[in-house]
């Protein structure tokens, strides 16, 4: 019995040493698998930061991109700007170049012939006929006064592009100022009718307004077909003041141009005609000097329309 006890003894020890060797397994892999989820954990936020990083360079990159491409956008809008500003510079140069010629042209042409009439008379005075004295005088005069308005329009335009031009506005009874200016010269006042209310009152330098009409109806006479026509009436609390002429109009593509500095139309009639291009943008200057602003509109079904808005004001008082 003992040695049954003593064999079945071990035997039941194997056992439990088994079962107990079994447990401690069966714990070590459990604890081995906890010991192992902290470790995906980690795994699986250090790449959430990745991705995470990953997109925040992906937003700055794309960041980065967009204000390259404003910049390149901003350069590009830079350039057309310096190309137009050196096709401006080159069209004034053009111009500027075309008005020397004019200028010089229209300089010397009445000089001389102030120069040469005057030598003349002073020379042969005695011997000239009464009618011969009076077409000379009469050809100095003329000669004169072309000279002087063109001396006229070049102090005009340097005085307002130099900014030490002022307007000395007033109230002036429009219709009554246009008919004393057309006075002055009856040959052209002929070709010139006037459609103006008596009441219609204008707030106006009274030079600079005589400036604009002369500069107007001289465009007319010279570069359209009488008969001239000068209307006026109030419109959206301004007066409008139009010179209309029967001639061929202005050429669409010239339109852009026509109130710009030494702007001549290459056309024909432009070419025989003598002129500088300062009256019309001495006329548009002049009119927002006073609050007002020039325009060109074709003239229904043929013809020019220059038209210039002005300030209006109460009737002054007698």
């Amino acid at each position: 019995m003992t040695s049954a006890e003593t064999q079945v003894t071990p035997g039941h020890g194997a056992v439990e040493a088994t079962a107990a060797t079994s447990t401690g397994a069966i714990l070590d892999n459990v604890d081995g698998t906890g010991d192992e989820r902290p470790t995906e954990a980690d795994s699986q936020r250090a790449l959430m930061n990745i991705l995470e990083d990953i997109d925040s360079d992906r937003i700055r990159l794309e960041a980065t991109q967009s204000a390259i491409l404003n910049i390149l956008d901003d350069f590009d809008a830079e350039r057309r700007k310096v190309e137009e500003a050196n096709l401006d510079l080159q069209t004034v140069n053009e111009a500027m170049r075309s008005f020397v010629a004019v200028a010089a042209h229209d300089l010397r042409s009445p000089l001389a012939s102030i120069v040469g009439f005057s030598a003349l008379l002073n020379e042969s005075w005695e011997t000239l006929t009464d009618e011969n004295r009076r077409k000379f005088v009469a050809t100095i005069d003329r000669q004169s006064q072309n000279l002087s308005r063109l001396v006229d329009d070049l102090l005009t335009l340097s005085s307002v592009e130099g900014g030490s031009m002022n307007a000395r506005p007033e109230a002036i009874l429009l219709e009554e100022d246009i008919l004393r200016r057309l006075g002055l010269g009856p040959a052209e006042a002929g070709n010139v009718s006037v459609s103006c209310s008596p009441d219609l009152v204008v707030w106006i330098d009274p030079d600079h307004l005589g400036r604009i009409l002369d500069n107007y109806v001289q465009n007319a006479l010279k570069y359209g077909e009488p008969p001239v026509q000068i209307t006026a009436e109030r419109r959206d609390g301004m007066v409008e003041v139009r010179v209309i002429d029967r001639g061929l109009g202005v050429p669409p593509e010239f339109v852009p141009r026509l109130f710009g500095k030494f702007a001549r139309a290459t056309s024909p009639k432009t070419a025989a005609q003598k002129g500088t291009g300062l009256g019309l943008s001495i006329a548009r200057a002049l009119a927002e000097l006073n609050g007002g602003e020039t325009f060109y509109e074709p003239n229904v079904p043929n013809g020019s329309c220059f038209v210039v808005r002005l300030p209006t004001a109460a009737v002054p008082l007698p």
